[in-house]
């Protein structure tokens, strides 16, 4: 610090306060000085001994600990080392400090023992503020807490891993003004029902665990500004007495089970400016008195059961700035006034019963609209809004009106200007636009077009395509378009155009483009090789076309830049037709890699196993043929979880060294985010269709998880492979229709996530091995066509299966069959690996419930199930009532914010 110079008075240094008769140093203040080092046991400043005040905060002290000398400085009344790198344990010396008014040691890596905090409290009899924010707190008993002053003003313990019960009497501290509570989560406690009165100002106990309800003792609190109850598990309606508190500015009881009507009670509410009641389950009609309060600035009632109607007209809300009421049962039309509130920044209203047109639009004198944020999807909202009445809302940035069926968007006529000069995302799918909305293409910050699912027909012209400068994704999927001239905008990144009917050659697409996702038309002709001057492809997506001649032999030899990046190959469904060209094996990020349904004539091209990434291989329905036999085993396809090569011709016996190499089959991590996971990026995902009971299946999505080898209908012959026991991650194997010879191994009883098996229409012979009968999520079994014979087992649920899994093996016996068999053939249980017979038999039919309605709820229920060990949640949620249903919560990851 510059005043500090040795050669000066001490007492005029900057941060340094003398007293005036003696002149001691009573005061430091060198908060965020940039003071760094060792706070040392040896320092002067333990010296001090008339020091009063001492403030160190925001600086960094380098992990040192708390010397045990500031036990020293007796005459301390305010003493501040917060956010300064602390670390290690408290020492008990600051017990000693009993002039201590102010004690802040926050936002450190400190802990605090039990015993040391018991002291701290019993001696600091003087203390009005306790900061201790970001402390480990764990080892504290909230027991203790009893033993703070009353003279306590202020107490901070957020984030400080408390656990246990917090004790309900340190809400009557005569003095308190501010408790801070929030961000532990293991905190259990409740408000105060009775006898509360306290000048309390700010009451913060966001998540935590605290439960009950919000007992009417909270009206008591006249002085209460904040009152911040986010995140906990308070339940039971709000209480009237709510309305009292006439001072409060920051009301949050969001993310709790509040039910029952929201009172009416707003009315004196005159300094509320910010209140959330989001993620609740409140019901009944919407509190009028809200939309009436004068300087509320945020207002948050998303994500519950209100219904009724919005007012026609209101007397508040001039300062409102955000404005969220999505995921709630409100209905009617969507009135003008919200459009003319002066500071409305952003309103959604998304995932409502919201009906009929929108109303008009109408400007305020000499005020121009703020509205940047505009949501109104999922609702039923009909008619059709004209360009020229959006052009008003002139700062609008973000637009979605999406899922409403009978909603349409024209351009104005008679060249009236209708851009919106600062939109940036417009999404309009799933409704009822009838044209390409070419008056957008002036808006020079559009970088998101979403106008899938609608009724476009005809052509993109090269007039309409014009502009669109700096657009980056366009999606006008799911349309009736059948030509596109030209391409709007030269930078795109994103063009979906799947599921229109677009006929002829396929379209130029832009220099910079990474997704091009063309799939489900009627495109003819062959994929021209200037595709490969696309130097940032990642997906490429042409399946379920018309396109035929080779696949480009650029494919493989595209600029350096693209073999970094290409992800996605997926050529399914067209005629296709000559080898696969080997210059694949240099596109080194491959991950998906689809070429099935197509008149490929090739042997298997083994090179793709040097392709480390990749994770899933198809090559079903085409004319690939030879032995598989010969694999070289430096080829490795070590991260191969979905291999299908079915309806082809390959011959020979299944590749031993192939599957010893699927190291991505073998335990497989389970997700730790709770939620599933899926191959692709977060816009396109890829898809797969697998063989199940005979008939194919459509996955949208495939789950990370999913794994499949599937060699069906080729002409394979010769043993399986006792290897693919050790692929226990495997979910679905299908070896059927082939020639393949010899007993069903028993190591396919450790594939213990299978849920699919079909080893039918071969020549397998032997009895069915009991191994199999621990196979607890299997769900759809077919052996029928073979030569098996022997009784079948009957252990856990293989009793369920019907007869066509085993038809057509006439020396099998035993139920299901007709056919019984002897005394000596009984079959025989062994003994039971399962510690709760009838909860795995309720978690095989989860499982099962999934192949009735589709394989999709059937793979990863059953799969989720399995991994997370038997979850008892699972099983009690199956044995409710089946009629209770779960209400799916539409809310934003996060509030819209400036």
């Amino acid at each position: 610090m510059d005043s500090w110079d040795d050669g000066t008075d001490c007492c005029k240094w900057e941060g340094v306060v003398c007293d005036n008769k003696k002149g001691n140093v009573i005061g430091l203040d060198l908060s965020c000085t940039g003071l760094s080092g060792s706070l040392l046991s040896n320092s002067s400043l333990f010296s001090l001994q008339n020091l009063r005040w001492l403030n160190l905060a925001g600086n960094y002290f380098r992990n040192s600990e708390i010397p045990s000398e500031f036990g020293k400085l007796r005459s301390l009344t305010y003493l501040n080392l917060s956010d300064t790198g602390l670390t290690g344990l408290v020492p008990p010396e600051i017990s000693l400090l009993s002039e201590l008014v102010s004690l802040d040691l926050g936002l450190n890596f400190l802990l605090v023992r039990n015993h040391d905090f018991n002291m701290l409290v019993h001696n600091l009899t003087k203390l009005e503020n306790m900061i201790l924010d970001g402390m480990d707190l764990s080892l504290v008993v909230p027991y203790s807490f009893l033993n703070l002053t009353v003279s306590l003003k202020h107490l901070s313990l957020s984030h400080c891993f408390l656990e246990g019960n917090f004790p309900t009497q340190v809400f009557h501290l005569p003095y308190l003004q501010n408790i801070f509570l929030g961000s532990n989560p293991n905190l259990i406690g409740y408000l105060p029902e009775t006898n509360w009165s306290s000048p309390l100002r700010l009451l913060d106990v966001s998540k935590t665990s605290f439960s009950k309800g919000l007992p009417d003792s909270i009206g008591n609190l006249e002085h209460l500004k904040t009152l911040n109850l986010y995140g906990c598990v308070f339940m039971g309606s709000i209480p009237s007495a709510l309305g009292n508190l006439t001072k409060i500015t920051f009301l949050d009881i969001s993310g709790n089970m509040f039910q029952g009507q929201v009172p009416d009670v707003f009315g004196n509410l005159n300094d509320l400016s910010f209140m959330v009641f989001s993620s609740n389950n409140f019901s009944g009609v919407f509190p009028p008195s809200a939309f009436n309060l004068t300087i509320l600035t945020f207002m948050d009632f998303s994500s519950n059961f209100l219904r009724g109607t919005l007012p026609n007209n209101i007397s508040g809300l001039s300062y409102l700035r955000q404005l969220y009421l999505s995921a709630n049962l409100l209905s009617g039309r969507v009135p003008g006034w919200l459009f003319s509130l002066p500071s409305l920044e952003d309103l959604d209203l998304h995932s409502n019963k919201l009906n009929g047109p929108i109303d008009p639009i109408q400007e305020p004198n000499l005020v121009l609209l703020n509205l940047t944020s505009l949501d109104l999807s999922f609702n039923n909202l009909s008619g059709n809004i004209k360009s020229c009445m959006l052009v008003k809302l002139r700062n609008l940035s973000w637009l979605d009106l999406s899922h409403n069926s009978l909603l349409s968007l024209t351009s104005c006529i008679n060249g009236a200007n209708s851009s919106l000069p600062m939109i940036i995302e417009f999404h309009f799918s799933s409704c009822n636009m009838q044209r390409f909305p070419s008056f957008l293409n002036a808006s020079k910050y559009l970088q998101f077009l979403d106008l899938s699912n609608n009724q476009i027909h005809g052509s993109i012209t090269k007039w309409e395509a014009e502009g669109w400068e700096n657009l980056a994704t366009l999606n006008l999927s799911m349309n009736f378009l059948t030509s596109v001239e030209q391409i709007p905008g030269k930078d795109l990144l994103v063009l979906d155009l799947r599921s229109n009917s677009l006929r002829g050659p396929l379209p130029t697409p832009p220099q910079n483009l990474s997704y091009f996702l063309i799939s489900n038309n009627e495109l003819v002709g062959e994929i021209p090789s200037k595709i490969c001057n696309l130097s940032y492809l990642y997906v490429l997506d042409l399946s379920k076309n018309k396109l035929g001649g080779t696949i480009p032999d650029c494919f493989g030899t595209f600029s350096d830049q693209l073999l970094v990046v290409l992800r996605t190959l997926n050529l399914n469904g067209n005629q296709l037709e000559g080898a696969v060209p080997q210059s694949l094996k240099n596109c080194y990020t491959l991950e998906v890699l689809d070429l099935g349904n197509n008149n490929i004539n090739d042997t298997f091209p083994y090179w793709l196993g040097t392709l480390t990434c990749l994770e899933v291989l198809v090559l079903r329905s085409n004319r690939f043929h030879g032995d598989i036999q010969n694999f070289n085993g430096t080829f490795s396809f070590s991260s191969l979880q979905v291999i299908d090569v079915s309806r082809n011709e390959f011959t020979g016996h299944l590749p031993l060294e192939l599957f010893e190499n699927f190291k991505a089959m073998r335990d497989i991590q389970e997700n730790k985010t709770g939620g599933p996971e899926y191959i692709g990026g977060d816009y396109y995902q890829d898809s797969v269709t697998v063989t199940m009971k005979g008939s194919d299946f459509n996955l949208e999505r495939i789950l990370t998880i999913f794994t499949i080898i599937d060699f069906s209908s080729n002409q394979f012959k010769g043993p399986i492979p006792k290897a693919i026991g050790e692929l226990n991650s495997l979910i679905v194997l299908n070896f059927s229709h082939n020639s393949l010879t010899g007993n069903i191994p028993p190591s396919l009883g450790k594939l213990a996530a299978l849920e699919s098996l079909d080893l039918s229409s071969n020549k397998l012979q032997g009895r069915i091995p009991m191994q199999l009968t621990n196979l607890t999520f299997l769900g759809a079994l077919n052996l029928s066509h073979n030569n098996l014979e022997g009784p079948i087992p009957l252990a856990n649920h293989f009793d369920t299966f019907s007869n066509h899994s085993f038809a057509g093996n006439s020396g099998l016996c035993g139920f299901p069959l007709s056919k019984t068999c002897g005394n000596d053939q009984e079959p025989k249980s062994p003994p039971s690996t399962v510690g709760d017979e009838s909860e795995i038999a309720l978690i095989w039919k989860i499982a099962a419930m999934g192949y009735g309605s589709g394989v999709v709820l059937g793979l990863s229920v059953g799969y989720i199930v399995f991994t997370t060990g038997r979850p008892r949640w699972l099983v009690k949620m199956m044995k409710r009532n089946p009629e209770k249903r779960m209400r799916r919560r539409i809310h934003r990851n996060g509030r819209r914010k400036n």
